[in-house]
């Protein structure tokens, strides 16, 4: 199982640079929040409770689109 520090951060948006650079950052950004979201999901109601989110908190964000959101 993954634990939150073997997550790797995110960031909210690409950074600068080549059209090329960009489109493959912002393919990384979207890879990186469906792993979490996945990892999320496995997640027990008690180990929810430990990083402070609700089951209910944990199942809107793993229900969003690993594409636009």
């Amino acid at each position: 199982m993954t634990t939150a520090a073997e997550l790797p951060a995110t960031t909210d948006r690409a950074p600068r640079g080549t059209l090329a650079r960009r489109c493959l950052m912002r393919l990384h950004l979207y890879f990186s929040k469906r792993r979490e979201r996945q990892v999320l999901s496995g997640l027990t109601d008690d180990q929810l409770r430990d990083i402070g989110l609700s089951p209910s908190e944990a199942r809107v964000e793993v229900e969003k689109s690993w594409f636009w959101g």
